[in-house]
């Protein structure tokens, strides 16, 4: 890789990651405005990637689609999350027919809305457990993409899934899970209080999903015909390309860290 990609990448992750962690931090209607601009930028990329591959997407049902599922979780009244899931798929079944869009519509534009927001909100639920518990879930995902960066550019011989991903190796997969293991039975016993084996296997888990939900993601632009999702960040392409990873692990993390 180019001197001048890999210095832009490095610069964007050392702006990124702490404001990631500070939104975290100061919780509350801070963190609610931070995780609202991201979808909506994230909803912005989905309607794009759907309109290259072919779908006619409602852009302004994409945006204001998922927030529902944000705000019910940052309330904390998970009792309102199936009926706002109720809403969402009767306006999605509603809207597009009035306005002569097709079905596929509604099954993209749907599932964008859900892809974005519902993982998103499961940032929200562990946050309400402390900032230590969901700080180390953001770590140990950004653990596995750092390790399947740095091994995958230096060592990446053979390739993991061609078609879907070209970029991506079996070496930088597996070095990828590897510090995400290192990460996770370092961190989680000396933050959580957690034993060894059990920080390696969330390291382990949390490795893999964050490269299904990174195969995920390329299924998705290689459907729509597209390198990146956007533009976001400098070097990393669009925001759903950085947070493809956290959108498959958040929600098992809630469940083993809270």
């Amino acid at each position: 890789m180019k001197r001048s990609v890999l210095l832009m990448r490095t610069a964007s992750m050392v702006i990124a990651m702490p404001l990631v962690l500070a939104l975290v931090y100061l919780g509350g209607y801070y963190l609610l405005v931070g995780l609202v601009g991201f979808y909506l930028l994230g909803a912005h990329e989905w309607s794009r990637m759907c309109a290259e591959g072919g779908s006619i997407p409602v852009s302004w049902l994409n945006f204001f689609g998922g927030l529902p599922i944000l705000w019910v979780a940052f309330t904390g009244h998970m009792w309102l999350m199936w009926p706002a899931m109720a809403l969402l798929l009767a306006v999605n079944l509603i809207v597009p027919p009035l306005i002569g869009l097709s079905g596929g519509t509604v099954g993209m534009d749907l599932f964008g809305q859900v892809y974005i927001a519902l993982p998103l909100a499961y940032l929200f639920l562990l946050r309400a457990h402390g900032f230590v518990p969901t700080a180390a879930a953001l770590i140990l995902v950004w653990a596995t993409d750092i390790g399947a960066y740095l091994v995958g550019s230096q060592f990446g011989r053979h390739k993991l899934s061609p078609r879907l991903s070209p970029g991506k190796s079996w070496e930088g997969t597996g070095g990828g899970i590897l510090l995400a293991i290192i990460a996770g039975a370092t961190l989680l016993p000396s933050l959580l209080g957690r034993s060894v084996g059990f920080g390696i296997l969330v390291g382990l888990v949390t490795g893999l999903l964050a490269v299904l939900g990174d195969l995920g993601e390329s299924a998705i632009k290689r459907w729509a015909n597209t390198k990146d999702s956007g533009n976001f960040m400098p070097g990393h392409g669009g925001l759903l390309d950085r947070i493809d990873s956290l959108l498959f692990a958040l929600p098992l993390l809630y469940y083993l860290l809270r």
